[in-house]
């Protein structure tokens, strides 16, 4: 294994053209739901899960190909969460991977991808 878990993973995420190319796929064929109102809609929610679910089907996926487990990755962020080192590495892409499952953060990537935020 090259690096830890936390790092594979950063890497996969940050430089996996596929993954990328699913996310923003994703982004622009449902995007047309997204209006400028502060409104959410039910909509909103299930195209969330949606997104959700083809993260961590994506996620897990890799993990797999390097012969880790969803189990192993939730404890490597619990303890880098923990650790709670800021500077550290792991904490700006444990904020980072927050960031990309949060709801709020969610629903304003799709705002920007439909050109109405």
């Amino acid at each position: 294994m090259s690096g830890t878990i936390i790092e594979d993973v950063a890497e996969f995420l940050f430089e996996d053209e596929a993954f990328g190319n699913s996310l923003e796929t994703f982004a622009k064929e449902n995007c047309g739901v997204f209006t400028d109102s502060d409104e959410h809609k039910l909509e909103y929610t299930e195209l969330y899960q949606k997104y959700q679910g083809l993260f961590e089907e994506k996620l897990e996926s890799f993990l797999s190909t390097k012969n880790y487990t969803s189990d192993q990755f939730m404890q490597a962020c619990q303890e880098a969460a923990e650790k709670g080192d800021e500077e550290d590495m792991n904490g700006a892409f444990l904020n980072f991977l927050l960031a990309l499952v949060d709801y709020t953060t969610f629903v304003q990537m799709m705002k920007e991808a439909a050109g109405v935020e």
